[in-house]
């Protein structure tokens, strides 16, 4: 990475966004939000605003990572028209900006561009998305390989944390089950869950080793979501007599406005061998996540 270029975030307000711009700091990174203001960020809306101003006044930049646009297949489906305006129109903008001014685009997609017929999927495999979002995604895809010299094109698997609030998987378990809430779980639906750690972490040794081309960014071993409910359980057991009531059912018994892809799993293999990263075992942030927040000596 050229030290005197920033990296640009376009959706800095976003959970991986967040991260990222902590992780990177105010000297390297400026990040943009529109609905939602954060510290240091900078007012963006792809649907009304043209981005070379951002460019010219903030820049230089070297990269832009992509992050903003509408990441919820329900809402994508509920109102296509909208969700194309800002998820493909405004995006296709915003590549042809970077374009004019050299700018390296860092586009994130997703698991979703699989029809989750076969799982393990590889960089290689054709794409075949069977939701809304996947095919916008995958619209996005083809035109940076089709309009770009030079990209990156990072597929994110489903991504969670380990912070208190986060909204993510192991967290929101935690929050049913400490209400003794029943938690409805799919044994059906397969994916490799990406810690947010290693999507931070690889999206920079990605801009930071030069990358170009498509990366997985997952764990190495693909769950269902009942396993992973099930190994989180398993470690609160060390801990508290909690138990959890859980109701084991198919991802299709959900009110879902379109039929969900099964085994979206995919393969790291080509990010590790790229960037030389080592990526977390799920089970082992499983385990710590159960440890701090039903472990001895935990804050109350």
């Amino acid at each position: 990475m050229n030290n005197n270029k920033k990296i640009l975030i376009l959706g800095g307000s976003s959970y991986v966004g967040k991260h990222l711009f902590n992780s990177l700091g105010k000297d390297k990174a400026v990040g943009t939000y529109c609905n939602k203001p954060f510290k240091g960020g900078v007012y963006f809306d792809s649907l009304s605003m043209d981005l070379s101003q951002i460019l010219k006044d903030l820049g230089p930049f070297s990269h832009a990572v992509i992050l903003l646009g509408d990441t919820n297949p329900e809402t994508c489906a509920e109102d296509i028209e909208k969700s194309n305006t800002l998820n493909v129109e405004s995006i296709k903008s915003i590549i042809e900006c970077l374009n004019n001014h050299q700018i390296k685009p860092v586009f994130t997609s997703t698991l979703f561009v699989f029809d989750g017929k076969k799982g393990n999927y590889v960089e290689e495999d054709p794409v075949s998305p069977i939701l809304i979002y996947g095919k916008q995604k995958v619209e996005i895809e083809r035109y940076i390989q089709d309009k770009c010299k030079a990209f990156i094109i990072a597929r994110l698997s489903k991504v969670f944390g380990s912070q208190k609030n986060d909204g993510t998987l192991f967290i929101d378990w935690i929050e049913s089950i400490n209400k003794n809430q029943t938690i409805r779980c799919a044994q059906d639906q397969i994916f490799s869950p990406a810690y947010i750690k290693d999507v931070v972490d690889s999206i920079i040794r990605l801009i930071d080793n030069d990358c170009n081309g498509i990366f997985h960014i997952s764990s190495k071993k693909p769950y269902s979501r009942l396993e992973l409910l099930e190994m989180l359980l398993s470690h609160i057991k060390k801990y508290s007599s909690v138990k959890g009531n859980v109701v084991k059912c198919s991802i299709h018994d959900f009110p879902l406005r379109e039929k969900r892809p099964l085994n979206v799993s995919m393969k790291p293999d080509k990010l590790i061998n790229a960037i030389g990263i080592k990526l977390h075992d799920v089970n082992d942030v499983c385990e710590s996540i159960a440890k701090e927040y039903f472990g001895i000596g935990r804050d109350e």
